[in-house]
Formats: structure tokens, sequence, C-alpha cells
């Protein structure tokens, strides 16, 4: 995803945690994953975050590259993570298009708060389905599963240009903390316009100011309009689909 930023990965900026072992030199090494000991118990999504789920994984699974994209937008509350709901997400589109091949991403905020702990939330999830030994680091921040890759992207630690261009699945996480010029600039050249599907989530605010001038701000109003090809999941409305044009 070489156009989301212009440096290359800096081992000076991993954290320092033990548990970064867990996810070998931000998976670049190419020998198999070492076991994973820790249990993968996150809470399961709420009901509407399955609901958003299920439409999420239709749209990828059932659209042709000819097809106009779906941007999809997801709203949470305050403290909310969607953590598990995006590891079991990444899961199965690695291993449902492991021979035909396709690259998905995910951009977040910040490398230290939202990346690693994806990236070690994947190896857990690979590690307690029996398939620890499945996948392999590729370019940096990039898991492998025979053809399918999917890259971690994060704002304030870029990737290198080397890095796959997605073709199936963008999701953007904590979407309420990034500007959307950076967005637009970084990341929105890299996405096809046909045939793609974007999620976004985000906790919709009203005084925040980082909020205000968000790519999950602009993109959910965007949905609520009635955009094509748009959704957008919310408590308000029962966490059915409130556009879906």
């Amino acid at each position: 995803m070489s156009s989301v930023a212009t440096g290359a990965v800096s081992s000076e900026r991993q954290p320092t945690a033990d548990s970064m072992s867990t996810v070998r030199d931000l998976l670049v090494e190419s020998h198999p994953a070492t076991a994973v000991t820790q249990n993968f118990d996150s809470p399961t999504p709420s009901d509407g975050l399955n609901a958003a789920w299920t439409h999420i994984v239709a749209a990828v699974t059932g659209r042709s590259s000819n097809e106009a994209s779906t941007v999809i937008t997801v709203d949470l509350a305050e403290g909310e993570s969607a953590q598990d709901f995006s590891t079991r997400l990444q899961m199965l589109l690695l291993f449902m298009n492991r021979d035909a091949g396709s690259v998905s991403a995910t951009v977040s905020p910040s490398f230290k708060t939202d990346t690693y702990p994806a990236m070690l939330s994947l190896v857990r999830g690979f590690a307690n389905s029996g398939a620890g030994e499945d996948w392999r680091p590729d370019v940096p921040r990039s898991m492998r599963v025979g053809n399918a890759r999917h890259l971690f992207v994060s704002v304030d630690m870029p990737v290198a240009d080397r890095s796959p261009s997605p073709n199936s699945l963008v999701e953007i996480v904590s979407a309420d903390r990034i500007d959307s010029r950076w967005y637009d600039q970084r990341v929105a050249p890299r996405i096809p316009t046909t045939g793609m599907t974007t999620v976004m989530f985000g906790v919709p605010s009203r005084t925040d100011a980082d909020y205000a001038t968000s790519i999950f701000k602009r993109e959910r109003a965007r949905n609520l309009a009635g955009r094509p090809g748009g959704v957008h999941f919310s408590r308000e409305s029962s966490w059915p689909a409130s556009v879906a044009v």
C-alpha cells in the first residue's frame, strides 16, 4: 500500500513488550509461526456488530471487480472495540482466498495502540483455531495464507513502498481519529473505484475536534445522505442497515 506512506518500517519504533516476540519482527521473517500460548478470549461481537459483519462478508464475497465499490460505516460506542470482529473477518478472507489470492488491508491511527494489538490478535486467532502453521509473514506487517495477504497500516508508522495494494477489502479502524486529508492523500489513491469494499469503524461525536475533520464523519454523512453503494449501521436504528442504495 505504497501511497499510504513514503517511509520504510523502522524497528526503532516497535513496542518493547515481551509479547512482541509472538509477531516476529513485524511479520517480515520467513520461517513458520511460533506457537502462541495466550487465549483468544475477546468478547464476541454484539448482535449489532454481527449484523454488520454479515453484511460486510456478503459485500466482499458477492461482488465482482466490475461492480461499483461499497462503503460501509459502523457506529461504535465510546470504549467499544471491534478487534474480535475484525480478526474474524481477516481470518475468513485469508482462508477463503488462499488459492485464488487477494489483498486486504487494515488502516488505523496508531501502530502501538492499534496496529500491533491487531496483528497479535490475528496470530492468536490462527493459533487457537488450529491453523497456527498455515500462515507466514510476507512484506512488512503483512500476513499471508497461501496466495492471500492481509496488510496492516498505521498513520504514525507507515509501511514501505514495496507493500501491495488492496483489491478486496480495506477496513479503517478508529476512523473517527483519522484525518480526512491524510486519508485522501495516502489511502484513497490505492483503492480501486470498482469492486472494492471499504468499511469504517468509528465513534460519532459532536464535540471532539479530531472527529470534526475525520474521514469517519465525512463518509458516515455521505452514507446517511443516500450515497449509491453506501451502507451505515447504527444503534439509533437498532443496527439494521440505515442506507443501502
